[in-house]
Formats: structure tokens, sequence, C-alpha cells
């Protein structure tokens, strides 16, 4: 398994290349890290590139003898299909949170490389999509956004309110960014539960459940919070009839972890049986969503295109630094990618990277 820390080349500087849309990125590390040997490639927001140009890119790197690749993992894979040798490099720091694309560049890690993911700089801004979400659907938001559009004065659609302190929600996946979730639903009164591979104590989880808990997890949560990674385990995990433990409260459904943990097709049959009163997409199986998809104009589904949780340059360049100090003294890196469970380790490692959440 690679996670082994690279052992620093004694007294020689580093290099890292940095291949992301983040114009500011580079100059910042260069700032905070004078002695490190900044390289940089500017890619397009929309993360269309030409395959001839990673090809470019590929030789590029390799011709830099660069240590250090600060990007995102769905890049990173794309350059190792167009070349990317890796040999001169020792540590790969993700710029997203998800990793899956990871796996698919390496039949199996290089045993010189150490991979790290983005470990902070989501969970706040999560935080408050999943309660900005839940208080927009209990306050009527939207309705009464379309009242005022349609110069409506009425307030009988309006008047019965549920107070998050009555509710209940789940979380699936009790991580870094779960824990945030929970602290901030419990600051506003929800009961919450937790639903994680293994037995644990954690504050501000009401209830733990393991995995093999599901259907009882999932049963009288009034809303089910996903945001698990993407891996052997979780694929499907709620595809299917899975989600009819629901029906009892109607759960309200919401996802801003990794799109397959259900299939589209489970969302929409979940919906029109009336097993959930409705569903928050922030991430879905088929991304981008395409546009003859009925999740698009379906009454009670809620898409957003994959950003509740961007984190900033600021973040970025701050976790970078601080692990890059462990880097070069030869510890060991926080957010460790851990190749047997499909994230990263429990003991906490490193990573970093970017303005935008993939």
């Amino acid at each position: 398994m690679s996670g082994v820390n690279p052992q620093p080349r004694d007294h020689q500087p580093h290099t890292v290349y940095i291949v992301s849309p983040l114009s500011r990125l580079p100059e910042l590390v260069r700032t905070l890290v004078p002695d490190l040997n900044v390289l940089s490639y500017p890619i397009p927001e929309d993360f269309r590139i030409d395959p001839s140009e990673y090809s470019k890119l590929a030789k590029l790197i390799d011709e830099s003898k660069a240590d250090i690749i600060i990007t995102f993992h769905s890049t990173l894979r794309n350059l190792v299909q167009r070349g990317l040798s890796c040999d001169h490099l020792r540590w790969f720091q993700s710029c997203s949170a998800g990793i899956d694309q990871l796996f698919r560049a390496f039949q199996k890690p290089p045993e010189h490389m150490v991979f790290t993911r983005m470990g902070e700089g989501f969970g706040e801004l999560m935080a408050e999509y999943v309660l900005g979400q839940i208080i927009s659907r209990e306050h009527y938001f939207p309705q009464m956004a379309e009242y005022q559009r349609q110069k409506v004065w009425s307030r009988s659609k309006f008047i019965q309110k549920r107070s998050l302190s009555t509710m209940t929600i789940g979380i699936l996946g009790t991580g870094a960014i779960g824990s945030k979730i929970a602290a901030a639903c419990k600051a506003f009164g929800m009961t919450v539960r937790g639903l994680c591979r293994t037995k644990k104590r954690l504050p501000n989880f009401d209830v733990l459940l393991r995995n093999e808990d599901l259907s009882k997890f999932l049963t009288g949560c009034d809303y089910v919070c996903s945001i698990l990674p993407s891996t052997a385990e979780t694929k499907g995990m709620l595809s299917g009839d899975v989600l009819k433990a629901c029906q009892d409260k109607r759960s309200v459904f919401m996802n801003v972890g990794r799109g397959d943990v259900i299939d589209e097709a489970s969302i929409v049959r979940a919906l029109n049986n009336r097993w959930i009163g409705g569903a928050i997409l922030d991430a879905i199986d088929r991304e981008p969503l395409p546009a003859d998809s009925p999740l698009w104009t379906h009454p009670d589904v809620v898409i957003t295109p994959h950003v509740s949780g961007p984190p900033s340059t600021d973040t970025i360049a701050r976790v970078f630094v601080s692990n890059y100090q462990k880097f070069i003294r030869g510890e060991p890196l926080e957010y460790m990618v851990d190749w047997k469970l499909g994230y990263q380790r429990v003991v906490p490692c490193i990573c970093i990277c970017i303005d935008r959440y993939m």
C-alpha cells in the first residue's frame, strides 16, 4: 500500500507543480514558502482540456523533475493516461475531498508516492449549505420568491412551519465534514443521528449506528444527508428500495457527498412512490446532469452543481504550507489516502488545493 512518507532529499530544493484554474494560488505559495520552486500551469475553470494538451503538460511535468504536484484527482488521472510517468513525484496533493478517480489512474499506487486529499476547508461551508437548504425548505423561501414574482400577497400557505428543534437529521458519514454538519444542526436543536463503518463515540451525535443498521437509521428521520465518499462499500448503498425505510416521515434526501451512493432512477422512484418528500442534490451519479433528466423538472427536487463546499485559495495555501513543513521534516502528513479503505485514513494526514469543489 502507498502511504509511507517519502524521505525528503536532504538540503535539496523541492519543486511543486500546480495545475489549477486558480490564478492566485501559485503566487501565494511562492510568498509563503520562498525556498520552494513553484511551477504552474493554468487550466480553464470548466476543466475542458484537449487530450493533446494533457500530453504536452505530462511531458512538461516529467521534464521539470517536480517531486510534488497539486491538482485535482481527475486531472492527475488524465495526465497519467496521457503519459505522466510519476517517476520523480513523491507527493500528490489533491485539490478536492473526493478521490475516486485517483483509483482509476493507477492499478496500484506507486510505492514511492504519498497521496493526500483536501481535509479541511469544506466542513463549515457544507454545514451552512445543509442548514440553509433545510431552513429554506421549512420556511418556504422558494415558494415565497415565486409569489413575489407573481405579485401575490397570501399568507395561508406559509403559516404552518416546523422548528428545526422538532426534527431529526440522519448524517451518513461521521468524519470531519459530517461532524461539522452535526455540530451546526445540533446548535439549532435538531436530533442528530450518524451512520458510520465502525463503532465509536462522537460529540453532537445523539445516536450512532453502523452501516448494517441502515434501515433502522433511515426510519424516523426528517432529513437524510449523505456525505459519503465513493468506495466499493458505498456505491449504490441507497439504490433500489433502500429509501422505502424513509416513508413513515417521508424524509427529505440530501446528497452533498458523492453521487454514486444512489442512482438517478432510484431517486425518482422514491419520490414517485412517496417514500421521500423531496431531494436536495448537490451530487448526482451523472455529472453534469443531462438536460433530459426528469430530476430537473421534478417539483420536489432542488439541484445545485456540486458547489456545496468550495475551499478558498487561502485555505488551500494554509493547509499546504503546514503540511509542507511536515514533508520536509519527514513527518506524517495529514489526510493521507488509504488505498484499502478508498478514502483518507482515520489518523489525519494532508491535502490541499483549489477554489472549486469537484
